[in-house]
């Protein structure tokens, strides 16, 4: 128990470890022993650190250190893809009877994404539009220009009479 308390106190955070809470095998030769977990936002959730003894004549090792969630845990709420929500908010503006048809619907859904950060839109033309507003850093950038100026004057030979 001390090996474990030990090494998670160097992964994690200061105080974050609490009580003891048990150990559990998890099959030959490996054991679990687990820890409430003190940060705030993570009621619920415990720490494990599992032991492997390979032979009874070595050594036990940790193999792993996690941070789990128990029973009753307060986790994230399931993810929804986009194409769903936004299937849902148009039903509802139809339903609300701001919008007839799914085309009135985006329209207001743009006109109030244009009132708040005055983005754009996006191009749709683009296999991936959820990537599309995304830039590559400014060296790559800067890189790119140059290599282009480069391919473009690669070819040209200086005029005559020019020193």
């Amino acid at each position: 128990m001390a090996a474990a308390q030990a090494v998670l106190a160097e992964t994690s955070d200061p105080g974050s470890v609490g009580d003891y809470l048990g150990e559990f095998e998890v099959s030959k030769g490996a054991l679990e022993l687990r820890f409430d977990c003190t940060m705030r936002g993570y009621k619920g959730w415990y720490w494990s650190v599992v032991f492997t003894q390979v032979e009874k004549r070595k050594e036990a090792t940790i193999s792993e250190i996690n941070l789990l969630a128990g029973e009753g845990a307060l986790l994230a709420p399931a993810w929804v893809p986009w194409a769903e929500r936004l299937a849902e908010f148009r039903k509802q503006l139809r339903e609300s009877g701001r919008a007839k048809t799914d085309a009135e619907a985006d329209e207001l859904i743009r006109d109030m994404t244009s009132a708040f950060g005055g983005h754009g839109e996006a191009n749709e033309s683009e296999p991936d539009a959820d990537q599309s507003s995304v830039k590559p850093p400014l060296k790559t950038r800067v890189r790119q220009r140059r290599i282009k100026r480069s391919e473009d004057n690669h070819g040209d030979t200086p005029a005559e009479g020019a020193e």
